[in-house]
């Protein structure tokens, strides 16, 4: 039997998905829609660097992707936030539900 010329599906690095700086109620569902279409990747890495405002709703959003991909037993990676995202997260005592890395 020869091996597949691809590998096994976790061979491919998808490149961290940059959140915008931006996220204001009307991009909550596009960002659900975005976060879905990831969760089948080995990782759902999120780049949060460029994140200047956020509302509630996208936060929401964050921590239903982030226990959605546990529940798939799939790894959660928000890398990077921004000062804005890090201080969104703390004051609406989501850091439980959105963990963030660096």
């Amino acid at each position: 039997m020869n091996p597949s010329p691809q590998g096994p599906a976790t061979d491919v690095v998808v490149p961290p998905m940059r959140l915008a700086a931006s996220l204001d109620l009307t991009a909550a569902e596009p960002l659900c829609q975005a976060l879905r279409v990831r969760l089948d990747d080995a990782t759902l890495a999120i780049d949060g660097s460029a994140v200047e405002r956020i509302s509630t709703p996208c936060l929401q959003v964050l921590a239903a992707a982030h226990a959605g991909a546990v529940a798939r037993g799939t790894a959660f990676r928000l890398h990077a936030p921004s000062e804005a995202l890090r201080q969104a997260i703390d004051e609406l005592g989501l850091s439980a539900a959105i963990p963030v890395e660096g």
